[in-house]
């Protein structure tokens, strides 16, 4: 893994988005992983100016995201569909059938899980993986615990997690307590991974993936340690207490 400090929130966002910008510019098939939270936010902005000023062809463009809420309507306004829909697809006018989100019903949770796995293996690999990271170390929503060989499916999220993500929702007893996620393997058969890490919240968790040697399932984060092309990039405040 390469940990690199870009310095503020906006350099290492930008890096990012001109990193996949790059990816699809010269590659107009491209396939990308994607991930949302307010991380992404400032990616996903940058991404769209570098596509709409250099006339970026899309049409070829395909992406899978990470997760999606349990049974909330994909047009709920804290669906990951609509905040996708309102950060990058729309604003580059990618056809439906150009992005992917896992089916989140509660009808045929396992036999769609496998379909959207299958999807990215036949298509793929992923050309590129977007990541964020919480503060328990989690990667998508595999929480600490979450097998290294699992697939996408259905999982629980931990009560910290919930609460970190109450700040979207207008009450806390508002937000899921369930996603379908894509699984660590289903994340490391990508050939490239990105992992944006921003804050002072996330310095302790960057901290100690730095320091480790081996991976470990309560840090779901530290499987990217065996994978070939991963970079890790962060601000000052994510990278403060990292010893170089």
């Amino acid at each position: 893994m390469r940990f690199i400090n870009l310095g503020s929130r906006q350099d290492a966002s930008h890096y990012v988005a001109i990193e996949m910008f790059k990816e699809i510019h010269y590659n107009q098939c491209t396939l990308l992983g994607l991930a949302t939270g307010g991380t992404m936010e400032d990616v996903y902005d940058k991404l769209v100016e570098l596509l709409k000023l250099n006339h970026t062809d899309i049409s070829c463009l395909e992406t899978f995201n990470l997760d999606e809420y349990f049974m909330l309507d994909p047009n709920d306004p804290n669906s990951y569909m609509t905040y996708m829909k309102q950060h990058f697809f729309d604003k580059i006018g990618m056809q439906e059938s150009q992005f992917h989100l896992p089916d989140n019903d509660e009808f045929d949770v396992e036999e769609d899980n496998e379909a959207y796995d299958r999807a990215i293996r036949e298509k793929g690999p992923l050309h590129i993986q977007l990541l964020g990271i919480g503060e328990n170390g989690h990667i998508g929503f595999n929480e600490p615990g979450a097998p290294f060989d699992s697939k996408t499916r259905l999982v629980d999220l931990t009560d910290t997690t919930i609460a970190a993500n109450s700040r979207y929702f207008e009450n806390q007893e508002d937000v899921p307590t369930k996603a379908i996620s894509m699984g660590i393997d289903t994340i490391l058969s990508a050939e490239r991974i990105i992992l944006l890490a921003l804050g002072e919240k996330k310095a302790k968790i960057m901290a100690k993936l730095y320091e480790m040697n081996e991976p470990d399932e309560m840090i779901p984060a530290s499987s990217l340690l065996k994978h070939k092309n991963v970079e890790f990039i962060m601000d000052d405040a994510a990278a403060r207490l990292i010893e170089r």
